[in-house]
């Protein structure tokens, strides 16, 4: 079986490099994953502001296309921290024969690193599987790092969006950095620039106005309103001081592979890219601990009654 496993590997690096959708095989089945979103898990629980449902959008599709069967796949998701959550029941819906919704219910910090496929309850199906979730977008220099973890919720009100996404700063510097909504620029994809909103247009609170202080971490919803309901989000830019910025391609149409930082540093001399694997996991840590903490830079846990629209 050596052979399946290089082939999967190859679809994985494949999928990777390509963006969503993201494409694996057991050599039986074949697995597409379009993408991900939160709902707010609305289970009444006393802890339910921690948690939320991550949803998977997915296809399971038999290679061989005369096979009728239903596939009786057993779905899990593992983080970052190697921590494993079941599917949901209640939160698996069918979009159309062999398209899905699944969802999972997991901490709000949670960064998922991995979709595992699993096939024991019955033995046609071929052998378990894993698809690979795309790193997290960041860059650091020698004064700051930035996290994208993706789109929190997006919708559209008297025909303006609001989009908010969940980010993360790091001081890696001596001197503090500024944090304000303005100082973040979201590009569309035709180059129009969009400021950001210390409130989006429901009155719902985004990152608010701070100096960071040297080696410390802050994790926040940043919010941007009016935006044309046609517009996607491609780039996301922080400016911390008059002369130096910070930017990252977040647009996952574009590709995976093709992600890379942006930088317009007077007084920084490192090479500006991706982050290592380790440095990544510091900040993940660091990140993940202001995001446990509740308080006024969070956005409000009600989530808009409208329609998503990322």
């Amino acid at each position: 079986m050596k052979w399946l496993y290089l082939a999967l590997f190859i679809g994985l690096i494949t999928g990777i490099a390509q963006g969503y959708p993201l494409h694996a095989s057991n050599g039986v089945v074949n697995c597409t994953i379009f993408g991900t979103f939160l709902d707010a898990w609305t289970s009444g629980n006393a802890n339910s502001d921690s948690y939320v449902v991550l949803n998977v959008d997915l296809s399971m599709k038999w290679i061989n296309a005369s096979d009728k069967a239903p596939i009786l796949a057993v779905y899990s998701l593992m983080d970052g921290n190697d921590r494993v959550f079941k599917m949901v029941k209640e939160y698996a819906r069918e979009l159309q024969p062999g398209r899905w919704l699944i969802g999972f219910v997991v901490p709000r910090e949670t960064i998922a690193r991995n979709l595992i496929v699993d096939f024991s309850r019955e033995n046609v199906s071929g052998e378990q599987f894993s698809i690979y979730f795309p790193m997290l977008v960041n860059s650091s220099n020698g004064n700051v790092a930035l996290l994208y973890y993706g789109v929190l919720r997006s919708w559209t009100n008297s025909d303006k969006k609001s989009v908010v996404l969940d980010i993360a700063v790091t001081n890696n510097g001596t001197n503090k950095l500024p944090l304000d909504a303005q100082n973040f620029t979201l590009k569309d994809q035709w180059g129009w620039m969009y400021s950001g909103a210390g409130y989006d247009l429901s009155g719902n609170k985004g990152i608010s106005k701070a100096m960071l202080e040297p080696n410390a971490t802050i994790r926040s919803g940043l919010i941007f309103s009016s935006i044309s309901p046609l517009s996607r989000p491609v780039e996301l830019d922080y400016k911390y001081s008059n002369s130096s910025s910070l930017a990252l391609d977040i647009d996952l149409e574009s590709g995976l592979g093709s992600r890379k930082a942006l930088i317009n540093c007077s007084e920084c001399n490192s090479t500006v890219g991706q982050t290592s694997p380790a440095n990544l996991a510091g900040s993940i840590k660091a990140s993940k601990g202001q995001a446990d903490k509740p308080g006024a830079n969070a956005v409000g846990s009600s989530v808009h009654k409208g329609r998503d629209e990322l």
